[in-house]
């Protein structure tokens, strides 16, 4: 028994298997996203379809996953609706960047797409705002909201070094608790109360650095 808890491959694997089972979540959430879009902008229910497509940028995975096939359906919702439909237009776009900016974490996804909405959604404000007798004057409307949407939402160096260092530290602690506090017998360890608080306090560092950040 000791040699099992002390092992550092057991702890190793139920990490890794907590982050399997994180990662399969997202993937399966995201495709049950993406199928509902297709099928509803197939039904013609565009804003429909446009919610489904964000919430598919929203469970994002570093690697692979629908987040390019998703944008793209968004910016070609975007420009098929320009001409004559503005309100839909800018509903897709900030779909698109309200979608990628949640997904953020250490880095911005698709950090070039944001950009774009940053671009073509201030002259799309001013045009709804002229199209519903909005009096005030569009060059001073352009300029406020162009000022809006240049504010950095990027993630910031303070915030990235809270979320690395409290999701190592809560893995860690696991790991740590496993191993030390606990004793051949069985028994519970003064040391492990310093890695389980040690756990805590990385968990909650982390939870705080994504939720404020």
């Amino acid at each position: 028994m000791r040699a099992f808890l002390l092992n550092w491959r057991w702890p190793l694997l139920s990490v890794l298997l907590v982050l399997t089972a994180l990662t399969a979540r997202t993937a399966w959430e995201q495709g049950q996203a993406w199928s509902r879009a297709v099928s509803l902008e197939k039904a013609g229910k565009l804003n429909e379809a446009i919610d489904e497509y964000r919430w598919t940028l929203r469970w994002y995975l570093p690697v692979g996953g629908l987040t390019d096939e998703a944008g793209q359906a968004l910016l070609d919702l975007a420009n098929r609706a320009e001409k004559d439909n503005p309100e839909q237009t800018l509903r897709a776009l900030d779909a698109l960047r309200s979608g990628l900016i949640a997904a953020r974490s250490l880095a911005q996804p698709r950090a070039d797409w944001v950009q774009l909405c940053n671009q073509r959604i201030p002259p799309l404000l001013v045009r709804i705002a002229d199209r519903r007798g909005d009096k005030r004057d569009p060059a001073s409307l352009l300029r406020r909201f162009q000022a809006d949407y240049a504010r950095p939402v990027g993630v910031g160096p303070l915030t990235s070094a809270a979320v690395s260092l409290g999701f190592l530290l809560w893995l860690l602690g696991l790991v740590q608790v496993i191993r030390r506090g606990i004793n051949a017998e069985g028994q519970w360890q003064p040391a492990g109360w310093r890695w389980l608080g040690a756990t805590f306090g990385g968990f909650a560092l982390w939870v705080c650095g994504l939720y404020f950040g």
